[in-house]
């Protein structure tokens, strides 16, 4: 799995006004065109970042076996939901065809929770955009993972994850894994790291990958003093120091940017490599 993925949220598009989407689908198509020229091949999508179809669209003309394809199911589904869940998945990213066989990479539960049925699709209700979740508990949590297992089997898959689970919720899995939780995805940064939870997807063999990697829009990570130090000290900037302090941590890392600059840039992490006292100052951040 190539270290360094780039994210297609909405997020990553900050001039695009709220919910349009129009305006976040070209920026995701376009981003994703620039990454590949660049030599990314890593992209992560999402069942609900409504960015898949360009995804497909911009992966169309390239070599499916060089890519890594990572998409999500939203939250926990049970059985029959994630399996159509995924189907959908597979023909928004243009994945069926003459030259295609139907499968990503890696598919993630997106998150451990279940989405109310009221809230699917609702934008203006003040109660679904305050809580539009509930816990539909183990059970449920346990036969969603079942379902990943089962695409695994049937080819639509070739790992699966997870991603905002709590370490209940990974020892849940665990219980009933019989294919291997491969990846946790998880909000990581200099400022917000969960040492805890690193710890236990190492000790479980789960690779550990930062969404919000570089502290999000604020710019807190970035502007810090010490990140600025130690990259000036490198002669790179503190976005390249930042990734690759999670790099340096055993962290896969999820950007996000329609700035082909910026996707160079993080692509560029492996020409350097921070001390451990610099990784010790950065950690400590939290």
């Amino acid at each position: 799995m190539p270290a360094v993925a780039l994210g297609t949220w909405r997020g990553s598009y900050g001039d695009c006004a709220d919910n349009d989407y129009s305006c976040v689908r070209a920026k995701a198509k376009a981003s994703v065109g620039d990454w590949l020229d660049l030599g990314g091949r890593h992209i992560d999508g999402a069942n609900d970042y409504r960015t898949q179809v360009e995804i497909g669209e911009a992966v169309a003309g390239a070599d499916r076996e060089s890519l890594f394809i990572t998409t999500k199911c939203p939250g926990a589904l049970g059985m029959q939901a994630t399996i159509q869940c995924h189907e959908d998945n597979l023909q928004m990213l243009g994945q069926y065809g003459v030259n295609t066989s139907g499968y990503v990479d890696l598919l993630l539960i997106h998150f451990p929770f279940a989405i109310k049925p009221e809230c699917y699709g609702v934008t203006t209700s003040a109660d679904c955009a305050a809580s539009p979740y509930y816990d539909p508990g183990t059970k449920v949590r346990q036969e969603t993972w079942k379902a990943m297992e089962l695409l695994v089997k049937l080819g639509k898959a070739v790992a699966v994850g997870i991603s905002d689970y709590n370490a209940t919720h990974i020892e849940e899995t665990l219980e009933v894994a019989e294919v291997p939780v491969a990846l946790h995805q998880v909000e990581w940064n200099p400022k917000k790291h969960d040492e805890d939870m690193l710890k236990l997807c190492q000790k479980h063999g789960i690779q550990l990958q930062a969404w919000s990697p570089l502290g999000g829009a604020e710019g807190s990570v970035l502007g810090d003093p010490t990140v600025k130090k130690i990259a000036d000290a490198h002669g790179v900037s503190t976005a390249q120091v930042t990734l690759k302090w999670s790099l340096q941590r055993g962290v896969a890392v999820v950007t996000g940017t329609d700035n082909k600059d910026h996707m160079a840039s993080d692509l560029d992490l492996f020409g350097f490599a921070l001390g451990d006292d610099e990784v010790a100052a950065i950690s400590a951040l939290q």
